[in-house]
């Protein structure tokens, strides 16, 4: 009869501890996840490092391939407290934070002390039938004490301790942790007012209503489970990501970035970019530079050429501040920046098309831990000047125009006559200037522009109207290398007929060395005179052409495009002959950059 109450005393003792190891599936646990990696082995390593100061590590997999270091489980109503503990020791990483596990999987470590237990229970069952009688000395000790019934588990408590354990647990909360609650509730949708840390009417409010969404008694007055529920909630879509502090001291900036999206930081003024890791699109480019009001709107424009920076979207240029959201089918970027005693410091946020669900949790929790220090980086004296950088800014590229081409003024108006183009691929099209301009008229050989607003150019091109002849000796202006070189350049060739290899009238052959840029511009005879647009190359099928063969439209294809668009021309003929100098500042007051932008 005692060998038997000893054994079911055992039994019973094996029950407890069997649940003690099924903690982790019980709902309503808390874990306190320190970290999270991509690799196993990285885990394997900080477990380790972690294991020498706390006995209850734990590793699992987590949704998405990555793998998370927790300690735990915790009773809800101390795990804060267990949090607060190792973060004021040092032992965790302040970015440690509560969680109920919701998306942990498969464990890949057990805490040693568990382990340990697991393979003494099992050493039990094996041995149990060949084990001698117990002694009455072992029969004693195996009769549970008053320690043995402390382990038993608690009885629930009443709503009323219940509320003043929520309480006391509220009041050791840090400012920062109770904005965070702020945030996560203004994120499920129960919290609209100022995210303040201070426990207000709307505050509590908030708090009864997500209770009462949640089945919970609406007592305004979270539990430290309800609150890891909601964090846990809040953090879901960050989950993978490996947020951490960054404190980028040459930049004087500090904010927690997904460090398993970005690599490390490359500095050039006056930017400090952490561009995605692999073939990623999300990047983060804090902004950091010493200036004044006049620098912060030289930076403001010079970054609406950014290729990251798509052309749709809001954004507004204040005194002492910028901001700025722009979007297309393939990114999604905003960015701020702020002029304070001397320093401008922002950042802009770069994130993939069609996440819009993450892509705004990420970027509430770049942009809320945004914080500043003294420093910033080096100068960038661009930014003192007129100028314009033509292809990178601070390492970041500037955005590029599908094709450039070349055009000539032919009114008061601002007409510009051109070869035509396939400009249905065009959303702008602007001259160097950036003024926008539309499409007048158009036929197979000419197109005819003007600008959206009226702006007079600083000359026009006087056309000759009679036939020309042929040989003679002419010059191309056009902007040969896409602007680059910030004026047109002057290309010598030759007319060679007045007709194309078949014949045709209307279409002259040149001999003349060109570029892509100069399609489009106004060949001139000796004397200045416009005697025709260069048109673009035929197409090379079986027949190849030597490179020097070009071809332009005459006045017969001019005089039909310009009458097309209702544009008017001057025709004067001038007698004297002009000096390649002479022409070459001919063609920069006549000469126009035209700029297709997707």
């Amino acid at each position: 009869m005692r060998s038997s109450l000893l054994y079911s005393l055992m039994a019973l003792l094996f029950t407890w501890a069997q649940a003690a190891l099924a903690q982790s599936t019980l709902p309503r646990q808390v874990w306190i996840q320190l970290e999270t990696r991509l690799h196993l082995e990285a885990s394997l390593d900080s477990i380790k490092i972690y294991a020498r100061d706390l006995s209850n590590v734990n590793g699992f997999e987590i949704d998405g391939g990555w793998f998370g270091v927790a300690i735990g489980p915790y009773d809800p109503e101390q795990a804060d407290a267990a949090l607060q503990k190792f973060r004021a020791e040092g032992v965790i990483p302040r970015t440690s934070f509560t969680t109920t596990g919701a998306s942990y999987g498969e464990r890949f470590y057990l805490p040693a002390l568990t382990a340990q237990l697991a393979t003494e229970t099992n050493t039990a069952q094996n041995t149990v039938p060949q084990t001698a009688p117990p002694t009455a000395d072992q029969e004693l000790a195996a009769v549970p004490n008053e320690a043995t019934e402390e382990a038993l588990p608690e009885q629930p408590i009443s709503p009323a301790e219940q509320l003043a354990q929520a309480k006391a647990s509220e009041k050791v909360m840090t400012e920062a942790e109770k904005k965070y609650l702020q945030r996560a509730l203004a994120s499920a949708a129960f919290y609209e007012s100022a995210i303040d840390g201070l426990y207000g009417s709307g505050t509590r409010d908030a708090m009864k209503s997500w209770q009462s969404a949640n089945g919970y008694n609406a007592t305004g007055v979270l539990t430290a489970a309800q609150r890891a529920e909601i964090i846990a909630d809040y953090q879901f879509l960050l989950a993978g990501l490996g947020f951490e502090e960054v404190v980028d001291a040459q930049a004087g900036i500090a904010l927690r970035l997904p460090s398993a999206l970005l690599a490390p930081a490359a500095h050039d003024p006056p930017f400090a970019t952490y561009a995605a890791k692999d073939t990623g699109l999300a990047q983060v480019i804090l902004i950091s530079q010493r200036g004044d009001r006049a620098r912060l709107a030289a930076l403001y424009e010079v970054m609406q050429t950014l290729s990251i920076l798509p052309k749709t979207g809001p954004r507004n240029l204040a005194k002492s501040s910028f901001t700025i959201e722009a979007y297309d089918d393939r990114l999604h970027t905003t960015g701020f920046a702020t002029l304070r005693d001397g320093d401008i410091k922002g950042l802009i946020f770069v994130w993939p098309r069609g996440d819009s669900a993450r892509r705004a949790r990420v970027e509430e929790e770049i942009f809320t831990s945004f914080t500043t220090f003294s420093g910033a980086l080096g100068e960038a004296p661009i930014l003192d000047t007129d100028l314009k950088p033509q292809e990178s800014l601070g390492g970041l590229t500037i955005r590029q125009p599908s094709f450039t081409q070349s055009g000539v003024f032919t009114s008061r108006e601002g007409h510009i006559l051109t070869a035509a183009q396939d400009f249905s691929g065009c959303g702008n099209l602007k001259l160097q200037d950036g003024l926008p301009l539309r499409i007048a008229a158009q036929n197979a050989k000419l197109a005819v522009l003007i600008p959206k607003q009226g702006a007079a150019p600083p000359s026009i091109g006087q056309f000759e109207t009679q036939r020309p002849y042929a040989p003679q000796y002419v010059a191309l202006g056009g902007y040969s290398y896409g602007g680059k070189l910030g004026a047109p350049t002057i290309t010598m060739g030759k007319l060679q007929a007045l007709t194309d290899l078949t014949g045709r009238a209307g279409v002259a052959r040149l001999e003349l060395d060109s570029l892509p840029g100069d399609i489009g511009g106004p060949i001139y005879d000796q004397y200045g005179s416009v005697t025709g647009i260069l048109l673009p190359p035929p197409p090379q099928r079986s027949r190849q052409l030597p490179a020097n063969v070009q071809f332009m439209a005459n006045w017969p294809l001019i005089s039909e495009a310009l009458i097309a668009a209702n544009a008017a021309a001057s025709t004067k003929t001038e007698t004297v002959k002009l000096k390649p100098v002479d022409l070459a500042n001919l063609a920069q007051k006549t000469v126009a950059l035209i700029s297709c932008w997707p």
